[in-house]
């Protein structure tokens, strides 16, 4: 039976490349986005043709709606990948109640209520899988406030999870990125690129690219992975560690 798998912020860098790793496995991606048609474009050109759905994850009654969807139309739900994020460039004195309360909103509390709709889906059919996407750093950054707020929120929002999921065969982990080529790194630092560079912070000498993480996305989905639940796997080329 095919996998239905869905993946929030699947229009762009990460999420993207984890719809086609897990579209090219042959699953049924639904790709989502606050605009329809670049998710249907993205859900047009996976490996495996997926379906998409426009849905601004801010916004909980439209996620209420994505998933009275998924169950109408597939009737099941395999595999979740939360990947959405947005991110603000201001400090704790800077950072007002409506930029903390939409990007906690879209960065944990759409996180939290994809796991709670997709968990009732995955009961009803024997489990399924879920990843998080966050950051493989514990530390602060600078000018990153509810960012690094929301994102931190995800690690423990996924041990949390595993450990309620788990007596009904729905294994929670998550991902934890490095500097990948995402707009956000590009923006900051336009001189990188996935080549080595001088006095890097990252061991591997490099940033990453999106199907880096994709790769371990999918590692964790699969059944290779069948008996982790709950951990953070860091993606980051050293990093994290290397600090």
């Amino acid at each position: 039976m095919q996998k239905i798998a869905l993946v929030t912020g699947s229009t762009h860098n990460m999420g993207k490349a984890t719809a086609e790793a897990l579209s090219a496995d042959g699953c049924h991606v639904i790709v989502t986005s606050r605009h329809g048609d670049e998710a249907a474009a993205v859900a047009a050109g996976l490996p495996t043709p997926g379906s998409s759905y426009a849905v601004d994850l801010s916004d909980p009654a439209q996620i209420e709606g994505l998933f009275a969807h998924i169950k109408q139309e597939f009737g099941r739900l395999d595999i979740l990948v939360n990947s959405l994020a947005s991110t603000q460039n201001e400090s704790i004195l800077d950072c007002t109640v409506e930029t903390w309360d939409y990007t906690l909103a879209t960065n944990l509390r759409s996180y939290f209520l994809c796991i709670k709709y997709a968990a009732l889906l995955m009961k009803e059919n024997g489990g399924g899988s879920i990843v998080n996407m966050t950051v493989s750093s514990d530390r602060g950054v600078k000018n990153k406030f509810s960012y690094v707020v929301s994102k931190g929120g995800i690690y423990f929002l996924t041990r949390a999870a595993a450990l309620d999921l788990a007596p009904f065969n729905i294994r929670v982990n998550a991902v934890g990125s490095g500097l990948v080529g995402t707009p956000v790194g590009s923006k900051e630092h336009p001189e990188r690129a996935n080549r080595p560079y001088e006095n890097s912070r990252i061991p591997a000498g490099h940033i990453g690219d999106p199907t880096d993480v994709a790769r371990a996305v999918r590692f964790l989905l699969s059944d290779e992975a069948r008996f982790i639940y709950g951990q953070i796997l860091s993606v980051d080329g050293g990093m994290s560690v290397g600090m």
